[in-house]
């Protein structure tokens, strides 16, 4: 009996260690396996994934922004979203900031600064919009009201970006009025919030007066030259700005609410030439008033094209600014005086001068000069080197479009009253 007790006691015992092996190896294999499998947090400076939406402009200096992030956790991934918000008006969308490859590459130091504190930028984020697992991480979206306004100055203070008051200097920043091709509530609405959009950005803005007619010598002109005529560029010429914008609008009813578009066209008022055109959304919505979703719209409508705005203005910089010339004259006189004042205007500018139809007396011409500031310093150049048949002397002078008669003239096509 001793012998056998001896003997079960040492077959336990093997087993025993048999089973503490095994469990010995499994769970260094598990601690094995854990530690090459757990989660390991993004070190990247950059955002971890690029995905990022336009949702809304609601205003000059802010954008609200659809962004996802991906983390370990869910404020990682929170954080991460963040950073893809920034990055997108930073760069992405139908007009970030950085536009160019040169500003991408002095921007880079500050991008990653930015990084590092997209918090500084976010105004208001949402609850969460979506989360999944992606792998070992998890994936989240959000909401994020971003301050462009600020991110735009930091930008331009470090001379990334040109600031609207360094144009501003060169050529100063352009005059505008504003047109809507439709009447009613909803164009007295989307007029006024461009208006209130490109004055709170710099741009002196001009508004037609209610019962406001076009200047009759613009008018005549305009039928002189034969063209079809528009009268908001009429009335722009009348205003004397130097651009104006026309827009038009509609608005519909979908499964969830109202919804409506505008699409916003600017042009030089001198030469007629389009400097910038884009469409503005709003997103569907559940309104009492439908104005709210005209305005959505015509924000983020203003916001695209603000930019281009700026972007052709710093051209002129360079370039030269537009301007719109009609000589008035007797037939006896005619060509001289269209010679005169052509070469007079080709001493002042190295580029192309365009002449537009008139009649047998009536020369008009689109010129960019540069260092002109507007039409009446302009006659006075053209006065300087003009050396034609009679004297001339100015009929009109406003903002970009200059009339002017040679002096004793009695067989002028144009009456002026």
């Amino acid at each position: 009996m001793v012998l056998i007790k001896l003997s079960n006691s040492f077959f336990e015992e093997s087993a025993m260690k048999k089973f503490l092996s095994v469990i010995l190896v499994f769970s260094v294999v598990f601690l094995f396996i854990s530690c090459h499998t757990a989660c390991k947090p993004d070190k990247k400076e950059t955002p971890a994934i690029y995905e990022a939406t336009f949702v809304e402009s609601s205003g000059t200096a802010e954008v609200m922004v659809r962004a996802s992030g991906i983390g370990c956790s869910v404020e990682e991934a929170l954080q991460e979203a963040r950073k893809t918000a920034v990055w997108f008006v930073l760069e992405s969308g139908d007009q970030p900031i950085l536009k160019s490859d040169a500003e991408k590459t002095k921007a880079y130091g500050f991008e990653m600064k930015m990084y590092q504190n997209p918090d500084k930028y976010i105004r208001w984020t949402s609850d969460i919009k979506s989360k999944s697992k992606s792998g070992d991480k998890t994936k989240v979206t959000y909401l994020f009201r971003i301050d462009t306004a600020m991110i735009m100055q930091e930008l331009a203070a470090a001379g990334v970006i040109a600031a609207m008051e360094e144009i501003s200097e060169e050529i100063g920043l352009p005059s505008i009025s504003v047109f809507a091709d439709k009447g009613g509530d909803f164009a007295k609405t989307a007029v006024a919030v461009i208006q209130e959009y490109f004055q709170d950005s710099g741009l002196e803005v001009f508004k037609a007066e209610q019962g406001a007619v076009v200047d009759k010598i613009v008018s005549k002109i305009s039928m002189l030259e034969g063209a079809e005529t528009d009268p908001m560029h009429d009335m722009a010429l009348t205003l004397g700005t130097d651009i104006y914008a026309k827009a038009s609008f509609s608005e519909s009813h979908g499964s969830i609410g109202s919804k409506a578009s505008v699409t916003l066209e600017v042009f030089e008022t001198a030469s007629g030439k389009m400097l910038a055109s884009t469409t503005g959304y709003s997103a569907e919505r559940r309104v009492t008033d439908k104005n709210a979703v005209i305005q959505e719209a015509v924000n983020d409508a203003s916001s695209k094209v603000l930019s281009q705005i700026k972007k052709e203005w710093m051209k002129m910089a360079k370039s030269g600014k537009p301007f719109k010339i009609t000589l008035l004259s007797s037939s006896s006189d005619g060509a001289a005086a269209d010679e005169a004042v052509y070469g007079a205007l080709k001493k002042l500018t190295q580029k192309p001068i365009k002449r537009v139809a008139g009649g047998k007396s009536t020369f008009t011409y689109i010129a960019y000069v540069k260092n002109i500031a507007n039409a009446y310093e302009l006659f006075q150049a053209v006065k300087k080197s003009y050396n034609g048949p009679a004297q001339f002397e100015k009929v009109s002078d406003s903002g970009s479009f200059l009339v002017f008669k040679t002096a004793g003239s009695e067989e002028i096509e144009l009456k002026i009253e």
